[in-house]
Parts: C-alpha cells; sequence; structure tokens
C-alpha cells in the first residue's frame, strides 16, 4: 500500500471514531475520494450508509490524519442535523414573507386575468421574489453553519478545530480566499475568518 492508501486509511479509521463519539449508527465509510471542487476548509460524506467521504484535493498530503477530525465533525453532524437547522430557519424568517408573495401574485393573476400582459408580470415577480426571499433566508443558512461548527467543537474540542482552520487559513488556497471576499456566495456560507472567529469568540465566554 502507498503513501496515499496509508493516508486514506488513517482518515477512515480517524472518521469512524469521530462517528462513534458523534453516535452515528449507521456509518460505513470504505472510499476516500479526493476532488479539486468544492469547498478548500470542508469535507462531505455520500451513501447510504455515509460510505464514502468527499475531501479537497488541495489538502492531500497537507493535514495529518488526524487534523481530519474537526471537518469530519463538522460534516456528519451537517449530514445529521443540518436539513432541520435550516428548515427551522427558513420557518421562522421565511414564511411571513412567502405567504406575503404568494397572495400578491394571486391578486394580480385574479385582478388582470384578461389582460395579455398579466402571465409576464407573474412570472418576473416570481422571479424576483425567489431572488429575495433567498437573500433573506442567507444569514440564517450561514449562523446554522457556524452552530454546527461550534457543535463539532464540543466533540473534538475547540483548540484542535481552530489549530486546524488557522493552519488551511495560513495556506491560501484561491477557493478559500475567494469565500474571504465575499459576493454571493459569502452570504450563504462562513469565511474561513468568520468560523474562526465564531469558535475563539465561543472560546471567550466559555466559563472557565
Amino acid at each position: 500500500m502507498g503513501q496515499q492508501g496509508q493516508e486514506e486509511e488513517a482518515i477512515i479509521e480517524v472518521a469512524r471514531e469521530v462517528a462513534g463519539k458523534l453516535g452515528v449508527s449507521k456509518f460505513d465509510l470504505k472510499r476516500v475520494l479526493w476532488v479539486g471542487r468544492g469547498q478548500s476548509d470542508e469535507c462531505q460524506f455520500f451513501g447510504r450508509n455515509l460510505n464514502a467521504v468527499v475531501l479537497p484535493k488541495a489538502l492531500m498530503g497537507s493535514l495529518r490524519p488526524e487534523e481530519w477530525r474537526p471537518l469530519i465533525a463538522s460534516s456528519l453532524i451537517r449530514s445529521r442535523t443540518g436539513g432541520n437547522l435550516v428548515r427551522r430557519a427558513a420557518l421562522r424568517r421565511l414564511v411571513l414573507p412567502s405567504l406575503l408573495v404568494g397572495l400578491v401574485l394571486v391578486a394580480i393573476a385574479v385582478s388582470f386575468a384578461k389582460e395579455q400582459w398579466t402571465l409576464f408580470v407573474i412570472e418576473a415577480a416570481g422571479a424576483v421574489s425567489t431572488v429575495v426571499l433567498a437573500l433573506l433566508f442567507a444569514p440564517e443558512a450561514k449562523k446554522a453553519a457556524l452552530t454546527i461548527d461550534r457543535r463539532a467543537a464540543e466533540v473534538v474540542g475547540r483548540e484542535s478545530f481552530l489549530q486546524v482552520l488557522q493552519k488551511i487559513d495560513g495556506m491560501g488556497l484561491k477557493d478559500v480566499e475567494r469565500l474571504k471576499a465575499g459576493g454571493i456566495r459569502g452570504r450563504f456560507k462562513p469565511s474561513i475568518t468568520e468560523r474562526i472567529d465564531t469558535l475563539q469568540q465561543t472560546a471567550g465566554t466559555a466559563p472557565p
């Protein structure tokens, strides 16, 4: 078995350990896939029993197997509870605006049913409303991601998590730096700087 194979086997063992701590019952990780796309400060699990993990190729050989522990923990928590966090956030923030948008579109359709331009206006209003609702939801999506980081830190250790994020931050990876610069993606996903700041603030408010 080559060096890469040994690295992957060690990462699989680390992932199994983290899954055990999190109480993930259906976990049968067998494959490590390295990809050049995606965000270089996170990983993703796939498969019915989470039997494959996708890791950023930019970090191949750059992190020790045990340093993958925080990223794996965040990914597993996101797989288990991330959807619930996002749905709860959506209900809190989007239900009323969505209802108002729906009522406005229905009112337009009823009031101007015979006008030729009605369908065009409804389609345009629907498209604009979708963008607006997405932007309204963006802060909640980012907040959920940072909540997952805090939960992962409780499992793997806050200092260990911080050290790994700071190490990745120091690599100057293009996608990491791009997210730090902001833009549309930066509205939905926290940058590595925001992740580090959140963990540091949590550490500062933690009881001695």
